[in-house]
């Protein structure tokens, strides 16, 4: 009779070591998992509350802006009336700002409207309660939202007019359409994501002034916890369930000079693939991670360290090298969290620094090589295209008289009136010192040559240095299937030396009879 040998203690040991690796792993996983799901909660609503708190910022800064405007525009009516023409230059110059411009006397009868409006015009007596506060209160107001006379929804911008003797004449308004493409929609329309998450406005009663959804536009939300504790102007951070029910990770801050309370959030489900990945990846992991422990310690050493050397590596690299930044990041091991998130950073810091490269550091316009490389790829797919080159005139005697700081403030402000008068589709670049370029595209020689001379004649408009005026020297080139890059810029500098030679403050068209016409 065979007596049985018993198990081995190693095979015992095994085991047991792989019982208990086994139960630590699961025990550990459900700890990472429960620290991962509170690390991300957390980090979301602080990502919200200080977000929640720049655009509340950044919103003073715009109504403050959107103020200032207004109350130049009621000094220089108080001093003398204003013409349409002129009310219309105020318009063009503010439009980025307000959907429309209206002079109101004191009996709140309008006095211009710029743009026309089918209801409202000359002689119309206003009966808002905006247009009543505005009067009784003769100072700079933020209404709350109204229906109009246009039947649109509106919020009124207002600066009290009064005249050379202090006595009051009215008001200048200006108005966001809150149903409408306006600066507010335009402002925050960039900050939403595919995950779910979103920015909404409401006024100091709790009304809904901006939303993604526009149907929600005047929908009374004081149900919802984190808005009550806003508009009583509170500002932080929780977890909610919103007035249709559905939880939300939510940043919450206040904006004082209107009382308008800005919200952050985004939904507890963003939560749930994290937490499900993470768990098969643990489960997934158990088996191996047994045998390597098992097998050979240096594996996790090598495991752990490699994906965190060659992030460290690329960073090195990335810092100081001279050549461009590669487009690919090195593969790492995902399944580690720092490893991940540490990935995550080095990769969107790249992109920002990326971004930044195309960029010129005053005027915040595309640099030149942005514009190498747009004119070359233009060129290459056959894209019809005029170029604009132009100049400031006599812009060194504006650095030697007023100084430096001036220049660039001239520089600064005139690629803003650039960005205005230009269509959407134009692209706008700091070619070098004082000169700029503006690519139309599918522009022809009839468009390219009109934007010029509307440049022209709004930049001789705006009062950049104190006690004189800017003049622009412009050249225009359209493309042909014959020109190249090179090509081009050769031609709009041809036209652009043309106008200068001719007296400056003009636009010149490179023609193909082998000149330019003025």
């Amino acid at each position: 009779m065979n007596q049985s040998k018993g198990m081995k203690l190693r095979v015992l040991l095994g085991i047991l070591v792989i019982g208990t690796v086994f139960l630590t792993a699961l025990a550990g996983g459900y700890a990472a998992v429960q620290a991962n799901m509170a690390s991300l909660t957390d980090s979301y609503l602080e990502n919200n509350y200080q977000y929640a708190k720049k655009l509340a910022s950044n919103t003073t800064n715009l109504l403050e802006m959107m103020e200032d405007n207004l109350e130049m525009i009621a000094a220089k009516a108080g001093q003398r009336p204003v013409s349409s023409q002129e009310l219309e230059i105020w318009f063009q110059a503010n439009r980025q700002y307000f959907n429309s411009l209206l002079m109101v006397d004191a009996e709140r009868r309008v006095t211009a409207v710029i743009p026309g409006q089918s209801n409202v015009g000359p002689g119309t007596k206003l009966t808002s309660e905006a247009s009543r506060e505005a009067v009784e209160k003769r100072v700079p107001l933020v209404s709350k939202p109204y229906v109009g006379a246009t039947g649109r929804r509106i919020v009124l911008v207002s600066a009290p007019i009064f005249g050379v003797k202090g006595d009051y004449q009215g008001f200048v308004g200006g108005t966001i359409y809150l149903e409408e493409n306006n600066v507010l929609s335009r402002t925050l329309s960039e900050h939403f994501y595919g995950n779910g998450s979103y920015v909404y406005v409401t006024d100091a009663d709790g009304h809904i002034l901006f939303h993604p959804d526009p149907k929600r536009i005047g929908e009374l939300v004081t149900a919802n916890e984190v808005v009550r504790k806003a508009v009583s102007g509170l500002s932080g951070s929780e977890l909610i369930v919103n007035t249709r029910g559905l939880p939300f990770l939510a940043g919450y801050a206040y904006e004082p000079s209107a009382g308008w309370s800005i919200i952050s959030q985004t939904p507890t489900s963003i939560l749930e693939a994290p937490r499900e990945a993470l768990m098969r990846k643990l489960l997934l992991q158990v088996f191996p991670l047994c045998l390597v422990i098992l097998l050979a310690a240096w594996r996790i050493a090598y495991t752990i360290s490699a994906p965190l050397y060659a992030l460290a590596k690329f960073s090195e690299e990335s810092m100081h090298s001279r050549r461009p930044l590669p487009l690919r990041m090195p593969k790492t091991g995902r399944f580690i969290y720092e490893v991940k998130q540490l990935h995550h950073s080095i990769d969107n810091h790249l992109n920002h620094l990326n971004a930044e490269i195309e960029h010129d550091g005053l005027t915040g316009l595309l640099n030149r090589k942005s514009f190498d490389r747009t004119i070359e790829g233009w060129t290459e797919d056959k894209i019809p295209f005029a170029l604009i080159l132009l100049d400031i005139d006599h812009f060194k005697r504006i650095n030697d008289t007023y100084g430096h700081p001036v220049g660039d403030a001239v520089l600064k402000s005139l690629a803003s009136h650039m960005e205005a008068t230009t269509r959407p589709g134009d692209l706008i670049f700091r070619f070098g010192g004082e000169e700029f370029a503006v690519l139309v595209r599918h522009g022809g020689e009839q468009e390219a040559s009109e934007l010029a001379e509307r440049l022209r004649m709004n930049a001789a408009e705006l009062a950049l240095v104190e006690g004189e005026r800017i003049t622009l020297s412009l050249g225009v080139a359209v493309s042909d299937a014959s020109a190249g890059p090179a090509e081009m810029i050769e031609l709009a500098d041809q036209a652009l030396y043309r106008s200068k030679k001719d007296g400056r403050n003009r636009t010149t068209v490179f023609t193909k009879g082998g000149g330019s016409d003025g």
